[in-house]
């Protein structure tokens, strides 16, 4: 007789910002995957200038504005036992600061426009960031902007590097009333819409065929 397999492999979740001119420092593989992902959804609301009547109660003006709020933890632990350097060396300091650089714009840009105002330059547009994406699994692939990071970092080896940290991220779900059409992230976001519209059709469809078997068995 063959062993028990074990539970099935995990995949883990990620944020993944898409910028060519830095393609390693910006993708963020959880170590741990979150056990609670909290979602909250609120219609979007009407366009300023748009004369909202009666006749408008049902109107739907767009993807609703959704939120998703997660707790990742991060632990040197394992890595420490193996004599990883890395970890050694740093820390999680490295895990963290990935997870910051996704709020900081790139230091070449910064480093251009500080060029660029020093020679006189009327305007200065800031600088765009990359595409940033959030990694759930292969239904939930969704371009975000980062509302907030709060770490908390509970402890520190000899060389005060955090050894263990949880961090608080809030990020906003952009949906094609964010972003113009030629974005990357237009298409993407239209997908996972077209997902989420299958699903809850098959689940529909369930239902009504689990109803109508109940009945017919009562």
């Amino acid at each position: 007789m063959g062993s028990f397999p074990g539970s099935p492999r995990t995949l883990r979740g990620a944020i993944v910002a898409v910028d060519p001119a830095s393609p390693l420092s910006r993708v963020v593989v959880f170590q741990y995957n979150p056990d609670t992902v909290t979602r909250a959804l609120r219609p979007r609301e009407a366009p300023s200038d748009a004369q909202v009547g009666a006749a408008d109660a049902h109107r739907v003006w767009g993807a609703p504005v959704e939120t998703i709020s997660m707790n990742v933890e991060v632990d040197a632990s394992d890595q420490l036992e193996t004599g990883d350097p890395l970890a050694a060396t740093t820390g999680i300091a490295g895990h963290l600061a990935a997870l910051e650089m996704l709020l900081y714009p790139s230091s070449v840009h910064v480093i251009t426009n500080a060029g660029l105002l020093v020679a006189g330059t009327i305007e200065i547009l800031p600088p765009e960031g990359p595409l940033t994406v959030l990694v759930w699994g292969p239904s939930r692939v969704v371009p975000v902007r980062l509302e907030s990071l709060t770490v908390t970092e509970d402890a520190f080896d000899p060389a005060l590097n955090p050894i263990r940290a949880t961090v608080d991220l809030s990020a906003q779900v952009l949906s094609y009333n964010d972003l113009p059409v030629t974005d990357p992230g237009y298409a993407l976001f239209l997908v996972h819409q077209v997902l989420k519209e299958t699903m809850a059709t098959a689940a529909g469809v369930a239902g009504v065929v689990s109803a109508g078997a109940g009945l017919a068995g009562a």
